[in-house]
């Protein structure tokens, strides 16, 4: 039995978000395949910001310095906690799907955040003569991203090059270890009128649900 642990990350808008339909259509597939695994999803921009701020290097301070969590405040137990099982759950996943629009080339904010949260040095990779070496060995991940533009699908390595939050998400699993990553690319949809796009997400659900069953 394995564990797949899904990462939305889409503020909630008043249409069909492409990369949020895909997802879903992942996860649907991915159930039906693996009935016995466990799925966990989280939706960061429904639960709350996770940034790391003035208040996360201020309580880690204070663990550091000896002071013990029941002596923390009731914010920092919190605050703690909730990092706490955010890299637990991180670390014990068997599999990984992260889901998002392009926003300016780059991953949306808040996944960011989740990624700063859960990439822990000692934890998720160690340090070496060679550089830092992932520990998070033997597990997969998927990427799903929609975008205006063409970007992955595009023959042209420049405008591949142009989309820096695919890469940057690439090297981060790389860095913890994780280096079998497909890719779910939803893109040009600025240039297509309702009934193409339409179309282009359905073809883009229908690849998720074939990757999941494999997955």
């Amino acid at each position: 039995m394995s564990t797949l642990l899904v990462i939305k990350a889409q503020p909630a808008i008043n249409h069909i978000s492409n990369s949020m339909a895909i997802c879903d259509r992942f996860v649907t597939a991915y159930q039906e395949a693996h009935p016995d695994d466990i799925v966990l999803q989280h939706d960061l921009y429904a639960e709350g910001d996770i940034e790391i701020d003035s208040s996360n290097f201020q309580t880690w301070a204070k663990l550091s310095e000896g002071v013990k969590y029941s002596d923390l405040s009731s914010d920092e137990q919190i605050l703690v906690s909730r990092q706490q099982l955010l890299q637990e759950e991180f670390i014990k996943a068997d599999k990984y799907v992260f889901a998002n629009p392009m926003y300016n080339l780059f991953l949306p904010a808040r996944l960011k955040s989740y990624l700063d949260i859960v990439c822990v040095s000692t934890k998720t990779s160690k340090a070496t003569t060679k550089g830092p070496a992932g520990i998070l060995k033997d597990k997969m991940a998927v990427h799903i991203q929609s975008a205006g533009g063409t970007y992955q699908n595009s023959d042209n390595p420049n405008m591949q090059a142009l989309d820096m939050g695919t890469q940057y998400l690439r090297i981060i699993l790389n860095q913890m270890g994780v280096t079998d990553i497909k890719g779910i690319y939803n893109e040009g949809n600025s240039k297509l009128d309702e009934a193409a796009m339409l179309q282009n997400r359905q073809q883009s659900m229908d690849e998720a649900a074939q990757l999941a069953e494999r997955f």
